[in-house]
């Protein structure tokens, strides 16, 4: 009988049991390994190119915010990039067409005020320009006067060599000397209701409010003669106290209206002139654009 047989058996099934357990470990050990390869093999590299790319997709799209975030990206990680002046100019550009018109004024400020953004300048001015006259756009001509003004001095400091300034030019010859903006004198106005309650206030256009002063100022001035004509003076003083303050209120409905008259004569003017050489901000639909028609 052999008695080695088992010994060797026992050998043999000891090393296939190491063996097994070697291979174990180098699968436990090369699991991560490769997950960690997966996972550097999907790393996303991205260029200055690449983020300028999907930022100005964005901006064509209309989506200005997430354009807005896209740029600070490319001038935060890349700040030695060539691209970094062109991305602080689009920011600008994107809160005027998201309807930020202060923001982007502020922003151009810090920009024109920046010598590393002096390549940019005309530019600049120009959308700086472009969104002062954009301020308070809902508000009275009159009360946007200070902010008109200034965007016309911006208009102005654009070097003559920028290839827009002839259109700048027209537009700010067009507003120094303004030759068929439609107007009424307040003074004629009020003197004519004066004469007539409602008078002025027709010469404004405005004949609705004309045609009810007139009226009540006939029947208040009925009332109180006729008062007056039945000896009950008490009545009469009220009736002609009320008929004096509907008279003056005709008065200064009337140069009030001549003042509403200009002022929207005025803003009509400006807007005319802005689309005329393209001194504004174009949407079109939801996925517009700042436009430039230089």
């Amino acid at each position: 009988m052999n008695t080695h047989l088992p010994a060797a058996r026992l050998r043999v099934a000891a090393i296939r049991g190491t063996a097994a357990v070697s291979l174990l470990a180098l699968a436990l050990w090369a699991c991560p390994l490769a997950q960690s390869q997966t996972i550097s093999r999907g790393r996303l590299i991205l260029t200055e190119a690449d983020v300028w790319s999907y930022a100005e997709s964005l901006f064509r799209d209309g989506e200005y915010y997430r354009a807005i975030s896209e740029y600070k990206r490319l001038i935060h990680f890349f700040p030695e990039s060539e691209l970094r002046a062109p991305a602080r100019l689009r920011i600008g550009e994107a809160y005027l067409n998201g309807g930020e018109a202060a923001l982007a004024v502020d922003h151009f400020g810090v920009l024109l005020s920046d010598p590393a953004m002096a390549a940019f300048r005309a530019e600049g001015l120009f959308l700086r320009g472009l969104g002062q006259l954009e301020l308070r756009r809902e508000q009275p001509y009159s009360l946007r006067e200070d902010t008109i003004a200034a965007a016309l001095d911006d208009l102005r400091a654009i070097p003559p060599q920028w290839p827009g300034r002839l259109a700048v030019d027209g537009f700010v010859q067009a507003m120094e000397e303004p030759g068929d903006v439609p107007s009424k004198s307040p003074w004629l106005a009020a003197g004519l209701s004066v004469v007539l309650p409602g008078a002025g206030s027709a010469y404004v256009g405005r004949y609705a409010e004309g045609a009810l002063a007139l009226f009540v100022n006939a029947v208040f001035i009925y009332a109180t003669v006729n008062a007056f004509e039945e000896d009950n003076d008490g009545l009469g003083v009220v009736l002609g106290v009320a008929a004096l303050a509907f008279y003056g209120g005709a008065i200064y409905a009337a140069a009030n209206g001549a003042h509403k008259f200009n002022d929207r004569a005025r803003a009509a003017y400006l807007d005319r002139q802005r689309a005329r050489f393209g001194i504004v901000v174009r949407r079109a639909g939801i996925s517009g654009i700042l436009e430039r028609r230089f």
